[in-house]
């Protein structure tokens, strides 16, 4: 059996040739598909030279097909209706959808933000299934290598992330928190008190200092670690206990509100250690119908943070 060669077949000849089985017309195939006639006369020259075989041929005052062109007229329609079903914008339907979404941020992001956007992601999309998972070395790696969907956390303070895009969520800045009744709850706190006292840290590695360290240095103080917690959601039950400090985002500060704690405000010096909390993607996902409907509803939830 003959098989026709492929390798330089135009996509466009077999356009042309649907609409000529459709239509049994050059001319009207012409006007179906945007060609002049022409075009269309030489188009299905190239399809007889192809195929072997006339396709059309006159019969009175009009055109017919050829059985081999009544054979093709089916399955060509088949083939190039799956051919425009791959190359059709890739739509993604969140009442339909089954996808699964790996979100990785630290617990103060899941207990700022993770409420609110949970109940529009089910809301929207009630088949879907999410992941959340805890900011560490090999998840940052997964990022990178876009295996996560989307990261949460400080694009400034964090590693390479070169082949990601980013966009800002919402700011925060710091404050101090400790236990109740702690000696230095009564007023003001001065920065050598700060530096002097016992402090908590909050460490993913279990090492490093933070962003009041750095501002520390520039101020060239230091403060004393004593503790280094691997979850903010630690530093209640381990707070309430000592006569620790902890310094942390002040929107994490108000769930703590109620928990045997004080809070209060940093020494002035350290006041403007702001920072901004963005969402983070590889670039494969730059253009995913579906991831940008996630991002879409972070950045939207991050308005009433």
């Amino acid at each position: 059996m003959h098989q026709t060669n492929i390798n330089n077949l135009d996509l466009n000849l077999l356009v042309a040739l649907e609409a000529l089985l459709e239509t049994s017309s050059v001319s009207r195939a012409a006007e179906q598909v945007n060609l002049s006639q022409p075009a269309m006369s030489r188009a299905l020259e190239r399809l007889r030279h192809m195929l072997k075989d006339p396709l059309l041929v006159r019969s009175g005052r009009g055109m017919v097909l050829t059985p081999r062109g009544v054979a093709l007229r089916l399955p060509l329609q088949e083939a190039l209706s799956r051919v425009r079903g791959v190359l059709a914008p890739n739509e993604f339907i969140p009442a339909q959808s089954t996808e699964h979404f790996r979100i990785m941020g630290m617990d103060y992001f899941s207990h700022v933000m993770m409420p609110k956007v949970l109940e529009q992601i089910y809301t929207q999309a009630p088949n879907v299934s999410v992941s959340l998972e805890n900011v560490s070395q090999s998840g940052i790696e997964a990022l990178k290598a876009g295996e996560i969907d989307l990261g949460i956390g400080v694009v400034e303070d964090g590693p390479d992330l070169s082949n990601c895009f980013h966009q800002a969520l919402f700011d925060d800045n710091f404050i101090c928190v400790m236990r109740q009744h702690h000696p230095l709850s009564k007023g003001p706190m001065s920065l050598s008190t700060f530096c002097s006292s016992g402090h908590a840290l909050l460490s993913i590695t279990g090492k490093g200092t933070g962003e009041i360290d750095r501002r520390l240095a520039d101020l060239g103080e230091k403060r004393l670690i004593q503790l280094r917690l691997p979850h903010f959601l630690a530093i209640p039950s381990v707070i309430s206990h000592t006569d620790l400090l902890v310094t942390i985002p002040r929107k994490l500060g108000r769930l703590f509100e109620g928990e045997s704690l004080y809070i209060c405000e940093l020494p002035e010096e350290l006041r403007r250690a702001d920072f901004t909390i963005s969402q983070i993607w590889h670039e494969r996902f730059q253009h995913d119908p579906a991831r940008k409907w996630l991002r879409s509803i972070l950045k939207s939830v991050s308005r009433g943070i």
